[in-house]
């Protein structure tokens, strides 16, 4: 009964969460990544490595598959915000869960508030301090060096934050060592200008939306991760932890 709960609770906290980024992304995120795609300009390519690059997700002509702009792109957005939503609040009332009735901690609305902070800590400002985020057109290093540096950089920060927040004093010198650790190893980063396009004016324009891309997301996902924490807490105490005590009541009581 309580996985049940945690998975039907995962999902409405993780849908409401998904909903709170989505509606984020479309009034302060979106306007901007348009607004930068307005600058691409289209770069002759090897068609044969393209594909081969591509590999299933190409069309009958080559090119890789998008969503349309519009409905069904923001339909695919709000469809991932909210697939990704559910995941972390499985997590989080997982863990939430386990820590309560443990006694390891209290989760109630500030508490929740608290969690959600560490999240957006763990996993949009710890990366991001290594790797902003980016709008289309700007000049990057390969992508798989960058995501290996990501997942150390959010695994490391994160249970570094476990660590400060439940361990022993003893072992607090640890907690902070994750966290520093990501920053010691190198981040591969692309040798030359952030933006390549051919018009000055246009570069120093990608750049002011390219600041602005990174405080919008910023928001946003504060804006997620808050509800998250919120509405988990709100969830545990008032539908997950609820099958503990039924189960706990319904338990035979043993006779000596």
């Amino acid at each position: 009964m309580l996985f049940r709960r945690t998975i039907i609770a995962a999902l409405l906290v993780g849908l409401a969460a998904g909903l709170v980024l989505s509606l984020a992304q479309v009034l302060s995120v979106n306007p901007i990544i348009f607004a930068a795609e307005a600058f691409e300009v289209d770069a002759p390519h090897d068609h044969a490595t393209h594909q081969h690059e591509s590999g299933l997700f190409d069309n009958e002509y080559g090119e890789p598959w998008a969503p349309q702009d519009g409905s069904e792109r923001t339909g695919y957005t709000i469809a991932a915000n909210v697939l990704v939503g559910i995941g972390f609040a499985a997590m989080l009332l997982s863990v939430m869960s386990q820590l309560q009735q443990q006694g390891a901690a209290r989760i109630n609305a500030l508490t929740g508030v608290m969690w959600g902070a560490a999240g957006f800590i763990a996993f949009f400002v710890a990366p991001a301090i290594g790797l902003p985020p980016e709008i289309p057109g700007v000049e990057a290093a390969p992508i798989n060096n960058r995501q290996a540096w990501w997942i150390l950089a959010v695994v490391c920060v994160g249970l570094g934050l476990m660590v400060l927040s439940f361990a022993r004093l003893k072992y607090k010198l640890a907690g902070i060592a994750l966290t520093v650790l990501p920053y010691t190893v190198t981040i591969t980063h692309h040798d030359g200008p952030m933006f390549t396009h051919p018009d000055p004016e246009s570069v120093i324009a990608l750049t002011q939306l390219h600041q602005q891309f990174i405080m919008a997301s910023g928001l946003s996902n504060l804006a997620f991760w808050l509800a998250l924490g919120v509405c988990s807490a709100w969830a545990l105490n008032g539908w997950v932890l609820k099958a503990a005590v039924l189960n706990a009541a319904l338990k035979p009581v043993k006779h000596d």
